[in-house]
């Protein structure tokens, strides 16, 4: 899987691309100094690229767009394609901060509540001996509009800059964290940027975040459905099912169709 491929999931194309080549792709863009953006798709995220379809061409304009969930997973398979193995922050991460480690590349954390990127941080120093984080940032800073003003953009951009990471986490949700990286990839002068969602909330208290058997039998979804289900009940059950259907119907045109 050489990363340039990608397989079409409803929409969106997501990346065909193990982690050997995942790894090449970020060591090349910190040689040479040139952005490498990386997102995620869940099925939560198809669902959304289809009622939106301007964030539909925002995530597949990323450079790698891997296979968060194995709904995904299971979508290329039946539709023929498969992408390979869930690829999730939370999967990759001794690729992220152990290879920083390895590397010497200076890290940077903007997003999730006040806070949470700090104690995300305190973590991520204890368990990986010799990583450097240059800055954190809350991502608290969309306006009642639900965008980021364009002079708190700025003055973000600018705080980046200045720490000079080779590689900043964003975690402002989707679809902001992707709008933000669409907007100012060319502004930050950081190698490779990733959009991780709720990431640091994760890594905010605990490094294996999901249990081994809730990994095991691929039941993610269920665990975060039963320890947040006021905010996920929706996603992990009217969304999901509306996925699943709507995966059928592809699976049944393309059977028909040959």
């Amino acid at each position: 899987m050489g990363g340039g491929e990608t397989v079409d999931v409803m929409g969106l194309r997501v990346s065909r691309v193990d982690v050997p080549t995942l790894r090449e792709r970020m060591v090349r863009a910190v040689l040479d100094r040139e952005p490498l953006t990386i997102t995620f798709s869940n099925p939560n995220y198809v669902m959304a690229a289809r009622k939106d379809p301007a964030l539909r061409d925002v995530i597949n304009g990323f450079d790698l767009n891997l296979a968060d969930g194995w709904g995904v997973v299971l979508a290329s398979r039946l539709l023929g394609r498969p992408v390979g193995p869930r690829m999730a922050n939370d999967d990759l991460t001794d690729e992220f901060f152990g290879e920083s480690v390895r590397r010497g590349w200076r890290v940077f954390l903007f997003g999730n509540a006040p806070g949470v990127a700090d104690r995300a941080a305190s973590n991520l120093c204890r368990w990986y001996p010799g990583l450097e984080i240059v800055g954190t940032r809350h991502g608290h800073v969309a306006g009642a509009d639900g965008r980021i003003p364009a002079e708190t953009e700025r003055r973000i951009v600018d705080m980046i800059n200045e720490a000079a990471p080779d590689v900043l986490h964003v975690g402002l949700g989707t679809p902001l964290q992707q709008w933000f990286v669409a907007n100012n990839r060319h502004r930050l002068q950081v190698p490779i940027i990733v959009t991780c969602g709720a990431y640091f909330e994760h890594l905010a208290e605990r490094r294996d975040y999901y249990p081994a058997w809730v990994t095991r039998l691929r039941l993610g979804w269920f665990y975060r459905l039963v320890r947040e289900p006021r905010r996920l009940w929706r996603r992990y059950t009217l969304e999901l099912g509306a996925y699943l259907l709507l995966l059928l119907a592809y699976r049944v045109r393309r059977w028909r169709t040959g």
